[in-house]
């Protein structure tokens, strides 16, 4: 697994707790780090690749737990030539848009994409 889900640093678990992530351990396929419980203190503890807590009962409700890692937003903003063959093509500034003369249409262009919508 050599792109794992979890970022090194700071997640949450899915009981809203705090736990940090200090490395991911290629050879077993875990992560390596420590839960903050209800009392503030810290203690060392390990999660499968699935985020699933390594000494739990393996089962989705276990407030040990990594919760899913916040999914990527990105915004695309820009400019789309429309052509009388009804094909486009994307600028990313206006004025490179405006160098070509056989388009019908220049069109101001702007999607926001969630992960798992076509990101």
């Amino acid at each position: 697994m050599s792109n794992p889900k979890w970022q090194i640093g700071p997640v949450k678990l899915t009981n809203g707790c705090d736990a940090i992530i200090h490395r991911f351990c290629e050879n077993r396929k875990i992560y390596i780090g420590e839960l903050q419980d209800g009392s503030g203190r810290w203690f060392a503890r390990e999660w499968d690749a699935n985020g699933w807590y390594c000494f739990g009962d393996k089962a989705a409700e276990d407030p040990y737990n990594l919760a899913p890692p916040p999914k990527k937003t990105v915004r695309l903003e820009g400019w789309l030539n429309i052509y009388d063959d009804n094909s486009a093509n994307f600028f990313d500034r206006r004025e490179d848009a405006d160098k070509e003369d056989n388009r019908s249409a220049c069109i101001p262009f702007g999607i926001t994409v969630t992960e798992g919508e076509g990101l």
